[in-house]
């Protein structure tokens, strides 16, 4: 596995021995202003800030220590033995996760997979993630609560990863610190209702690929044919979309472990006429209720008070890609979905076709000194991406990919951009 070089980042933050480095954008990429914000905020959690509490993930095939605000009031050991103790649904404000490279979760997967969805432009929520050292002296405490409540195939895995850290596996372990991903998991991250469906080990693709949501997006007819266009079916239309995008950054990033992991969180949605027409706006449902910026009015209050019609659906999020670069297990690729897709944007699709043809050289050096990849691992990664700009371009090519994967086209507020396949 590659070192973390001396100039590993855009953005390092030191507290101490420990280290937080927020990584640097793709080549020929920008970088996204709203990640870079989040990923601010995740290098000033401070692991030794009296606010800040540690539970081991017990809701999980793959070790984790979750990180918390320590709730006004409560003391340290108790919250350590009552919340800690629960799989889910502690009693906090969830504020990120920190994950090693251990069973099949894998540091270099995480760290990846917010860089290349910037590059795609894909409409698909990635949480932020930095790469992050902890104290193994504090990730003790951790290991000893996990002793005590991991049951099952996460008490095994969690033993799997305190045995490589006593064996000072370079896995997880560099200059004596402990190293892996913090992901941003606050936002009311949760699994997705309807598309969230593992199957048999033997494809655990196959409920998802038989959903209707799929069936859509395999579909050759206009997504306006196949749903009725309105702001009430709009999240039927957008699962079309959500789902299109993962198979495109799965298949790239080799995800092993998507189906039965796959995440949301609650929008809410409205159209507002302006001078220049119409223009369809969206919040999350968690900020739905706090002031808009610059005023004291909330967001339902403006919608209300001024007789809006909105609507609230869930949306897809990417947050658990821990499990990727599995070349031989890529669930995605093994089942040619990319190949079926029939609706994008046009967006996706020109960034998607623009990244392929990144000098590869520079492509490799990046994944392996930011993203910390093996020179097998980033080749392949650079080869799936060229597959897949090749896949598309031919659908394209031979005009069985349609650019309807917009809202604003749903709505019948933008037309159908003109066919362009380079």
């Amino acid at each position: 596995m590659a070192s973390v070089p001396d100039t590993f980042g855009r953005s390092r933050v030191s507290y101490g021995r420990e280290e937080c480095v927020a990584l640097p954008p793709a080549p020929g990429t920008e970088i996204d202003s709203g990640r870079k914000d989040d990923e601010d905020a995740l290098c000033k959690i401070k692991f030794d800030d009296p606010n800040v509490i540690f539970c081991p993930a017990l809701h999980s095939t793959n070790p984790g220590t979750d990180i918390y605000e320590l709730p006004t009031g409560v003391s340290r050991a108790s919250f350590e033995q009552k919340e800690c103790a629960k799989e889910t649904k502690r009693n906090a404000n969830f504020l990120a996760k920190f994950k090693q490279s251990t069973s099949c979760s894998y540091t270099p997967a995480i760290l990846a997979y917010g860089k290349v969805a910037d590059a795609l432009k894909i409409h698909v929520d990635v949480p932020a993630v930095v790469y992050r050292t902890m104290e193994q002296a504090t990730h003790k405490g951790v290991e000893k609560m996990a002793g005590v409540y991991a049951h099952g195939l996460i008490q095994q895995t969690w033993a799997g990863l305190v045995s490589k850290i006593a064996a000072s596996s370079p896995k997880v372990i560099k200059d004596g610190l402990l190293y892996g991903a913090m992901v941003d998991h606050k936002g009311g991250i949760d699994h997705h209702p309807t598309l969230n469906h593992r199957g048999p080990d033997s494809n655990p693709a196959a409920p998802f690929l038989a959903s209707s949501t799929w069936a859509m997006a395999t579909k050759g007819s206009e997504i306006r044919s196949q749903i009725p266009p309105s702001l009430k079916t709009l999240g039927q239309m957008m699962a079309v979309r959500d789902v299109g995008e993962m198979a495109i950054i799965d298949h790239i990033l080799a995800q092993q472990d998507r189906f039965g992991n796959v995440a949301k969180k609650e929008k809410i949605f409205w159209l507002e006429q302006t001078a220049a027409g119409q223009k369809l706006h969206s919040v999350k449902a968690t900020k739905a209720n706090k002031p808009i910026d610059g005023t004291n009015q909330t967001t339902m209050q403006y919608l209300n008070a001024n007789h809006i019609p909105y609507v609230q659906f869930p949306v897809m999020v990417l947050a658990d890609n821990d499990c990727g670069l599995r070349q031989n297990s890529n669930v995605v690729q093994k089942n040619n979905m990319v190949q079926h897709l029939r609706h994008i944007s046009s967006s996706v699709y020109k960034h998607v076709q623009s990244f392929a043809k990144t000098n590869p050289g520079d492509l490799l050096e990046y994944f392996q000194n930011q993203t910390l990849m093996t020179s097998d691992e980033a080749k392949g990664v650079i080869a799936r991406l060229q597959e897949v700009a090749s896949i598309l371009k031919k659908n394209c090519d031979n005009e069985t990919l349609l650019f309807d994967s917009e809202p604003e086209i749903f709505l019948g507020m933008e037309p159908i951009p003109p066919k362009n396949c380079e």
